[in-house]
């Protein structure tokens, strides 16, 4: 009589252990489900991530044809040119869920290069654009001066492609008017000497945040750091060799710079050929831009910011920042034959 209900108990028994078992393989299945989908997931991060990745920096870049115009100014075409091959992947505005938004080297790139063709769309509006610096700005140069400066991280309303690219167009125009009589461009000597010595201002002033990355702060005195901004000394900070991210930023926006400005300068070479010439500037124009070339065509993916005299690590931005000083020197020395 006892045998029945103990029967029954040792079933229900293996019944609930079976339900437990098959519970656990669920479980499990599910689990290495959920870990298959997250190594699917960073896999494919990082696929796209290297699929938009670039470092367009080509120093044989030609103007597109669609922004050549026979008659107007080669400096217009390159500028029009290297803009819109930057922005049809651009980086400084994507939103975080994008994986190329994550990439220091490309956004700090990009944003180096938008700074000097910025700069230059300025002094093109300013002072080449125009008659002696005195006449009507173009309005085409105007229009492009304010779209070519707008926030390069703008996402919407409006994005920043779509205000570059008007600004391409604005570019495009006013080669078109200036090939047909119906623009200015003041092809003389102090004009462009004027424009070199911008650049070397500005770039300038990018030395001086290369020095500041190089160093550590065991190189200044108490006083010292005391005297500097308040952006200097958050600049300032221990060399953190390839884990340096501060290095990583003002090693890329600085080759945007170099490589954006070797990229005008190509073409305002041509736009001012004979004025060059008639200097006997051509010589120390072609030293110039090969300095700049040189540090433009620097590039390293992981970027080291060793410490002074290490054996092991590298100071990358000091290699660069060589090939800017020597590249500053040479466009002072070419500025000054311009205003003999």
């Amino acid at each position: 009589m006892m045998m029945a209900p103990l029967n029954a108990m040792k079933t229900k028994l293996g019944d609930t252990k079976d339900a437990l078992l098959d519970r656990f393989a669920a479980a499990g299945l599910a689990g290495k489900a959920v870990a298959g989908a997250l190594v699917v997931a960073v896999l494919l991060f990082f696929g796209v991530f290297f699929h938009q990745y670039r470092i367009d920096d080509d120093p044989d870049l030609k103007p597109a044809p669609e922004h050549v115009v026979d008659g107007g100014s080669q400096a217009v075409a390159m500028a029009a040119t290297l803009m819109d091959l930057e922005i049809r992947h651009w980086a400084p505005n994507k939103p975080w869920f994008y994986p190329i938004a994550h990439s220091t080297n490309m956004v700090a790139y990009q944003k180096g290069i938008q700074y000097a063709v910025a700069q230059w769309a300025t002094q093109m509006t300013d002072f080449l654009g125009r008659e002696r610096g005195s006449g009507e700005a173009d309005p085409n140069l105007v229009a492009a001066k304010g779209l070519l400066n707008y926030d390069p991280t703008a996402f919407i309303l409006p994005s920043a492609v779509s205000q570059y690219r008007e600004g391409i167009r604005n570019l495009d125009e006013y080669n078109r008017r200036l090939a047909h009589g119906q623009a200015k461009y003041d092809k003389i000597a102090s004009s462009l000497s004027d424009f070199l010595v911008k650049i070397s201002k500005d770039l300038g002033s990018q030395s001086s945040t290369i020095e500041l990355t190089v160093l550590s702060p065991d190189d200044f005195t108490a006083a010292e750091i005391q005297r500097l901004t308040d952006n200097q000394r958050q600049v300032l900070s221990s060399n953190g060799g390839y884990f340096d991210g501060r290095a990583t930023k003002v090693f890329f926006a600085t080759k945007g710079r170099m490589y954006a400005y070797y990229v005008i300068l190509e073409g305002l070479g041509d736009d001012y050929h004979e004025v060059i010439a008639a200097k006997g500037a051509t010589e120390h124009w072609q030293n110039m831009l090969t300095s700049l070339r040189s540090g433009a065509g620097f590039y390293k993916f992981f970027v080291a910011n060793g410490a002074r005299g290490s054996y092991f690590t590298p100071s990358d931005l000091a290699y660069q920042g060589f090939f800017l000083l020597r590249f500053d020197k040479q466009l002072q020395e070419v500025a000054d034959i311009l205003n003999r």
